[in-house]
């Protein structure tokens, strides 16, 4: 192996070491911030449906594979534009040219590292996230029509119909504790329970109350009777609402969204929006590879003397925002107008082209050789 290369293997370690750790850095704030925004955007979820705190964090971390595969290519964009600005500040970027290492030599590392970012978003996009958004449905599913969260919170007296008081010591995972019910809807009666636990449950669309190890003691016209019993089922006189969860596109398979209709998650109507999401997934982990070629061509394709000027950086976040509404625009268009769907991938394999050709060529964009030619 001959000196230049080792040379060159050195440098790119090192330029991929400041790349993977700053967007380790800058992808993990990011993605708390947006987490917490979360936190504090569902925190009525935690107040109104009874959710434990810890369940509560778990719900919400099912939104982190969604959050990541937005999050990482503005993470990746922004580390590749400061360490490269700080390569070229330092004057390390000019020493490395001027020992004849090429732009793609020194953007090979970070190019890399796009690549693998953009495969790990993949694996997200069209795997990980349909399930972890299932979840996230079915947790939010489970705990508003969670029939014991709803009638019943734990350590209140909690009227569930006009006459009917329950009280329950704790309530956890459907099973109720030490149980007191004082039911008078029947005129000129009044029936006290008491039991150890209890489950609430539905049966023929009604909720009632399976109740363990307990007593009950009646009045019934001035005449008192008592019992005990080991199981005893206790009507609500409550109606159970027959709710029925239908999946929403970002919790299908690719196969599943492209046939939705075929498979009754769609119809006509709502069809556009499942064949976007679909689009969407294969489109959008590429964003990874289009913003870190933005940022390599802010750096390289400028004069040496103006790689870390803040007009060159300006331009560069313009770019990678022009982007962004770029593929708003399309994929609102594509709900209306879905045979256009090609256009998606014509102009981001055109743009992926493009840039790849500007950055690798000497005689494309190079601003300070066209002065000179002048």
């Amino acid at each position: 192996m001959s000196q230049k290369v080792k040379e060159i293997k050195i440098i790119d370690k090192y330029i991929a070491k400041q790349v993977l750790f700053g967007l380790f850095i800058v992808s993990s704030i990011l993605l708390g911030i947006a987490w917490f925004s979360q936190i504090i955007r569902l925190l009525s979820y935690l107040v109104n449906n009874n959710i434990g705190f810890w369940s509560f964090l778990k719900m919400t971390s099912l939104l982190l594979p969604d959050l990541l595969v937005i999050i990482l290519p503005i993470g990746l964009f922004a580390v590749i534009l400061f360490v490269y600005n700080r390569l070229a500040s330092d004057k390390e970027l000019v020493i490395m040219e001027a020992v004849g290492m090429s732009v793609r030599d020194l953007s090979k590392p970070t190019l890399f590292l796009s690549v693998v970012i953009t495969l790990l978003c993949f694996f997200i996009t069209l795997y990980i996230s349909p399930i972890y958004a299932t979840k996230y449905r079915t947790f939010l599913f489970d705990s508003q029509n969670d029939i014991s969260a709803l009638l019943i919170q734990e350590g209140e007296f909690n009227q569930i119909t006009n006459g009917l008081t329950i009280y329950v010591r704790s309530s956890k995972d459907n099973i109720l504790s030490d149980i007191f019910i004082n039911d008078q809807r029947q005129k000129n009666r009044v029936r006290t329970i008491l039991a150890e636990q209890g489950i609430v449950s539905t049966t023929n669309n009604n909720i009632s109350l399976a109740l363990v190890n307990g007593s009950i003691q009646e009045k019934a016209k001035e005449k008192y009777t008592f019992g005990t019993f080991e199981k005893y089922t206790a009507d609500l006189g409550v109606v159970a609402k027959n709710s029925v969860r239908y999946k929403k596109p970002g919790e299908l398979s690719l196969f599943e969204l492209l046939h939705a209709k075929e498979l009754g998650h769609a119809n006509d109507t709502t069809f556009p929006k499942y064949l976007v999401e679909f689009h969407k997934r294969l489109i959008q982990p590429l964003y990874n590879l289009i913003f870190a070629l933005i940022a390599l061509l802010a750096i390289f394709k400028s004069p040496l003397n103006k790689r870390s000027n803040s007009k060159n950086m300006i331009f560069a976040v313009s770019s990678m925002v022009a982007f962004q509404m770029l593929y708003i625009s399309i994929f609102n268009m594509l709900r209306i107008h879905t045979n256009l769907y090609p256009l998606v991938y014509f102009v981001t394999i055109t743009a992926i082209i493009i840039m790849l050709k500007f950055l690798y060529s000497d005689n494309l964009l190079n601003i300070k050789r066209l002065k000179i030619k002048k």
